[in-house]
Parts: C-alpha cells; sequence; structure tokens
C-alpha cells in the first residue's frame, strides 16, 4: 500500500503499542525516498518509548546496517575474513550470521525499537532474514527502511541498481499489513 510518510508513522505508532505478536516492519522506496522519510519525518517525530511503564516519548536512531556489522568484526578479523572468503564462504557466511544476530541483541537491549537501513551486506552474503524475525516480536519491534518496489505479489529490491543486484524479498518475511511503500511524490 502507497501511503506519505506522516501516514506510515501514525500507524507505526499504533503498532508500537502491542507488545504481542510479530512487528517487523519495512518501508519501501527509492534510496532518495528513503533518506527524506529518515531525515524530514522520522527525525522530526518521536515515537513512543517501548520501556515498561514509561509513557515518555523517544527519538530512535536509525542504524546503518552494514557499517554496524563490519564496526562489530575488528580490523584483523575483517582481513582475514577477506582473505578467505573464496576458499571458505560458508566460515564467512556464519561468522556474520553470528555477528548479525548478536547486533540485533544488542541494540533491541537498548531499546526495543530500532531502524535499519543499508541492509546490503544481508543479500550480499546470503545471511538469514529470519534472524530480523524472530528477534522483531512480543515487545521487540525492528523497522526496515527497503530500497525497492512492490512487484505484484512480491517485493523486488536494490532496483535502481544494475539488474544483477536486484533481490528479491522473502515472501511473508513481513506481513503485508506491515509493508507500506511510499508515494512517488516524495517521502514526506
Amino acid at each position: 500500500m502507497k501511503l506519505s510518510g506522516p501516514q506510515i508513522t501514525t500507524i507505526l505508532r499504533e503498532n508500537l503499542q502491542i507488545d504481542s505478536g510479530r512487528h517487523l516492519y519495512g518501508v519501501l522506496g527509492t534510496y532518495s525516498q528513503l533518506a527524506a522519510f529518515e531525515n524530514d519525518i522520522l527525525s522530526q517525530i518521536n515515537l513512543l518509548s517501548q520501556e515498561p511503564g514509561n509513557a515518555t516519548t523517544a527519538r530512535h536512531q536509525v542504524v546503518n546496517l552494514n557499517f554496524a556489522l563490519m564496526d562489530r568484526i575488528g580490523d584483523e578479523d575483517l582481513r582475514d575474513l577477506v582473505r578467505s572468503e573464496g576458499k571458505r564462504p560458508q566460515t564467512i557466511q556464519r561468522r556474520l550470521n553470528l555477528t548479525f544476530d548478536s547486533l540485533l541483541a544488542n541494540l533491541l537491549e537498548k531499546d526495543h525499537f530500532i531502524i535499519l537501513k543499508q541492509i546490503e551486506l544481508l543479500f550480499a552474503y546470503d545471511l538469514d532474514l529470519q534472524t530480523i524475525r524472530a528477534r522483531a516480536s512480543n515487545q521487540n519491534h525492528i523497522l526496515l527502511l527497503l530500497p525497492g518496489e512492490k512487484r505484484g505479489d512480491h517485493v523486488a529490491l536494490f532496483t535502481e541498481a544494475n539488474s544483477r543486484f536486484h533481490r528479491e524479498l522473502p515472501y511473508q518475511l513481513i506481513a503485508d499489513n506491515h509493508l507500506w511503500e511510499l508515494e512517488n511524490a516524495n517521502a514526506a
């Protein structure tokens, strides 16, 4: 469903009130639409804090997942991973999956609502996306800013890139009523 940025944040505020169930959300758009949504909409609003018994509002950090993942791997480890990537791709993938899960756990300990952008590494290394779904449950909420668009019953990602880099979001990773596409005019 195509919505404006303010419409999406209104729906998010309502969903953040629900403590049980799955809470994985996605906003689709071009890179420029997502940047405008982040800068003009998300940065200007306060979403309800999810701390138990706390009715205050809080600004939520938008996490660049690519940078956050690489920051959790030390420089020396990263050099070793790059050197051995061609010889041991499953080892690299397993290490990144563990790092990814640990990163989500740490972020959700600090804030029960996290916003993730720049998720290209997840697809470049074919990481387990079910990790996000599993972590986005009960009191934990995760919003993905996804560069892509709905095409019929599936979601095409990275559509602004060369076609060899296009990917498809796994079917039903995000429930249809938790996946919104920014209107074409602009993200605001």
